[in-house]
């Protein structure tokens, strides 16, 4: 928890489809337009300041993390962003990050406001994350596994093709492989509808930030759980006996 609560949101994400519902759906049903707007608005309609990605994607990607040099390190604001800013915004919301770009303009949109506006994180957008992240590693983890075991049923049947009890095991292994990325693609079709629902319901609560709300002073501040039990100093004393002995070792 932080205080304020929710983040210092005017609205908390989860009430969304219910106090703006037609801006939460129009975000959902049209995302790459919804990420569009919402960019201008952030530049407060001044096209000068935009940059590909705001910069916050700088740096090495994909092979270019393990060999500098090799493809792609991004480097906003050395392609003529601003010659054709708008133009440059649509391919930004649409295909730049392949499959994903538009999720990569929403994250870069979300850091903006909550830079701007001193706001912290929604308790829903970090259920959210947790659970999307929680997906892809099964998905990720479910789609290695069927490739390995199509790929040794298949060895198995070709090293044995005159066995039938080897040919059965190459079947079942194929089978159960295509399975598992059956499994990983339905994963997959879930976490993207997850996502782009959320991110509807986070832009409508964006787009309501800036039109009804007002900056922060400073940025919310986690709450300490405190247990209130009258164990906490017996239990605090334990701890530091506890650090003491392993700093001596």
């Amino acid at each position: 928890e932080t205080t304020p609560e929710g983040g210092g949101w005017q609205i908390p994400m989860i009430q969304t489809p219910l106090r703006v519902p037609i801006m939460c759906c129009a975000f959902t049903l049209c995302a790459p337009c919804g990420q569009w707007y919402m960019r201008r608005q952030l530049l407060e309609g001044d096209m000068s300041k935009y940059k590909l990605w705001q910069g916050y994607h700088d740096g090495p990607h994909c092979m270019a993390r393990r060999c500098p040099g090799a493809p792609i390190t991004i480097e906003s604001g050395t392609y003529g962003e601003e010659k054709c800013p708008h133009a440059f915004l649509c391919a930004e919301v649409t295909c730049l990050g392949g499959c994903w770009s538009v999720c990569c303009s929403y994250s870069v949109n979300r850091r903006m406001i909550k830079e701007q506006r001193n706001l912290g994180d929604d308790p829903t957008e970090v259920r959210v994350d947790k659970c999307v992240g929680f997906f892809s590693s099964l998905a990720s983890k479910l789609c290695m596994l069927g490739c390995c075991v199509c790929l040794t049923s298949r060895l198995i049947g070709c090293c044995a093709n005159e066995s039938e009890g080897a040919q059965e095991c190459s079947e079942q292994g194929t089978r159960c492989g295509n399975s598992c990325r059956s499994c990983a693609r339905t994963c997959w079709r879930g976490i993207w509808s997850v996502k782009m629902i959320a991110m509807g319901c986070a832009t409508a609560q964006m787009d309501h930030e800036l039109k009804e709300g007002q900056p922060l002073a400073s940025p919310p501040v986690k709450k300490s759980m405190n247990r209130g039990t009258e164990n906490d100093d017996d239990e605090n004393e334990e701890d530091a006996w506890w650090k003491a002995k392993k700093d001596a070792f």
